[in-house]
């Protein structure tokens, strides 16, 4: 069977290597750089404790006074589009405890063995840098030590497998020697791991060249259209490809894709920034979600990942320093005297979102041998290799996987598309 996946990104590349050990024969097509984007930018944590979808009961108003405050973690583009304002009419209503509740359930039926998965990928032969050090949720105040422990504890009562601690000041502190004065405790994930992403998007890539997968880099795709029987032809560049399944795993970029073929979806990016730098001081041991500035911590073999923003409704990825400046000014705050002394690599990427924090995965509504898996949103690095496993026989054979129920684009997706999909998406949009 001869299949086409759009998009380079660590979903598309895992999806592509998933399909290709079954025999199938797969081409890749990238848009941009090879693996860029959020995939490569992004802090490398596999955090299936974090798989509670964005949109929950209280965010909006937190987002709000995050987006107020000097050290905001959330930036809206100054005149919202009317797709943009829509989304977050979508969010507002999906941010509720039953659906919240619903939303982490799936997402955990989805990724609970995302880090099991990571394990048995490098153990295959995929060469990358991993760390199984858990991840340390650390506040500087009760309040955000109360939010961090009911993060874990809400995972847990879903189904979340791991193993979790509490630890005090001081406590927290003996773990991560990193860790300053100013912190209230911490929690601790235990059985959570992290990945460089860019060891990991060329071990990938490495892997399936190794297995005879073409990947084409800087193959912008200008449509994908039937090709009069049951396959597809796909324009890429200069050339066009004919395959018998087209699988959409190209980050927002989906979006325009699936407009092309008549469905339309409310995907908007939230761009993310991060930095990458040695130091001066104690260097974390540990990747660490700090609370109150929302910002991620990811050590590295060579060097420390500072991680944040959400830039929702950004159009590129261009780097602001204004930005990164604030995500390393917010971190500090939580360490005792670590000091980037070199500019570092400052990458941005755009996570693929949808209103209700869940991703869209499955089949393409009235379009036969289409398929997509975006919009995953922060967890697309967790998420990569269980979407992979999942889609796999959906693709090559037809067999839905339960898990894959709550991702339907049916939800959502409108033009062109079957009854049901445009009556759920008068519901839910």
């Amino acid at each position: 069977m001869r299949i086409i996946v759009i998009g380079g990104g660590v979903i598309g590349l895992c999806t592509a290597l998933a399909l290709s050990r079954e025999g199938a024969d797969v081409t890749v097509l990238g848009r941009g750089e090879p693996g860029g984007g959020a995939s490569l930018c992004n802090a490398g944590w596999v955090v299936p404790v974090m798989s509670g979808p964005l949109a929950a009961p209280g965010v909006a108003g937190a987002a709000v006074r995050r987006a107020l405050g000097s050290g905001a973690s959330l930036v809206v583009r100054p005149r919202p589009s009317a797709a943009l304002l829509r989304w977050c009419l979508g969010f507002l209503r999906s941010s509720n405890a039953a659906t919240h509740r619903a939303g982490l359930a799936a997402m955990l039926g989805l990724g609970a063995r995302s880090c099991e998965q990571y394990t048995q990928l490098r153990d295959s032969g995929v060469e990358f840098e991993i760390h199984p050090r858990g991840l340390l949720f650390v506040a500087r105040t009760q309040k955000g030590l109360h939010e961090a422990a009911e993060l874990v504890a809400s995972a847990e009562r879903a189904g979340y497998p791991g193993s979790y601690r509490q630890y005090s000041a001081q406590e927290a502190r003996s773990v991560e020697p990193a860790l300053g004065e100013g912190i209230v405790g911490a929690v601790h994930a235990q059985d959570e791991l992290h990945v460089r992403p860019e060891t990991l998007v060329a071990g990938l890539r490495a892997a399936l060249r190794s297995k005879g997968v073409e990947i084409r880099e800087r193959a912008e795709v200008h449509g994908i259209v039937s090709d009069g029987s049951r396959g597809w032809s796909v324009r890429a560049g200069k050339s066009t490809e004919t395959a018998d399944r087209v699988v959409i795993a190209a980050g927002t970029w989906s979006r325009e894709l699936l407009r092309g073929l008549g469905v339309r979806v409310p995907l908007q990016g939230g761009k993310g920034y991060s930095i990458t730098s040695t130091g001066a001081g104690t260097a974390p041991r540990h990747p660490m979600k700090l609370i109150e500035a929302n910002i991620a911590c990811s050590p590295f073999d060579a060097g420390l990942r500072v991680s944040g923003m959400f830039e929702l409704g950004a159009r590129d990825g261009r780097v602001n320093p204004r930005l990164i400046r604030r995500i390393l000014s917010g971190a500090t705050r939580y360490l005792h005297d670590w000091q980037p002394e070199q500019a570092g690599l400052r990458l941005a990427g755009m996570r693929p979102s949808t209103p209700d924090g869940l991703p869209l995965i499955g089949s393409v509504p009235g379009r036969a041998g289409v398929y997509v898996a975006t919009g995953h949103g922060t967890l697309g690095l967790t998420l990569a290799p269980a979407t992979a496993a999942a889609l796999a026989p959906l693709v090559l054979h037809g067999r839905l996987a339960d898990e894959l129920t709550p991702f339907a684009v049916e939800r959502f997706a409108t033009g062109g598309t079957a009854e049901r999909g445009r009556r759920m998406a008068g519901e839910r949009t």
